[in-house]
């Protein structure tokens, strides 16, 4: 499984090159522009909302509460694929530059 520390830059996992080391490269670019950055923050906030709403919920069976909790993890769960959807796109896009 391919990963990259977005620290230092060091992807692992793949072959240096390949369509997954560009879409690596991709998350790098990524959290580099200004939109980036701000998905990437209002993921990691949705995610936090949702799984405190959920177990909320498991003690207060409110119905508004259980709809919040989804709206949140379908915030968490569409921020996650922009990002995703960027990353093959400008590393697909990048690999189709370099060969």
């Amino acid at each position: 499984m391919a990963t990259v520390d977005l620290n230092s830059g060091k992807i692992t996992g793949c072959v240096e090159g390949s369509k997954t080391w560009y879409h690596e490269k991709g998350h790098i670019a990524f959290n580099e522009t200004d939109l980036g950055s701000k998905i990437d923050y209002y993921q990691y906030f949705f995610m936090m909302v949702a799984v405190f709403c959920g177990s909320l919920s498991l003690i207060i069976d409110n119905y508004f509460l259980h709809i919040f909790t989804f709206l949140n993890a379908f915030g968490m769960v569409v921020s996650y694929a922009y990002q995703e959807i960027y990353c093959w796109v400008w590393g697909i896009r990048e690999w189709k530059n370099a060969n």
